[in-house]
């Protein structure tokens, strides 16, 4: 079962994967939030490893 903050992160990382879907159907790029992105999300991972 997932805790409140790891159900955030999960729900986080699926709607971004699915930002980067629509982007790439679109032949669009968002290279300051891929950033942002690419950058944040080892932090939230090793967050969440930690809770378990």
């Amino acid at each position: 079962m997932q805790t409140g903050s790891q159900s955030t992160s999960s729900e986080f990382y699926t709607n971004c994967m699915r930002y980067f879907e629509a982007l790439r159907k679109t032949g669009k790029q968002d290279f300051g939030f891929e950033d942002e992105f690419f950058y944040t999300m080892p932090a939230m991972s090793e967050k969440i490893i930690s809770e378990q």
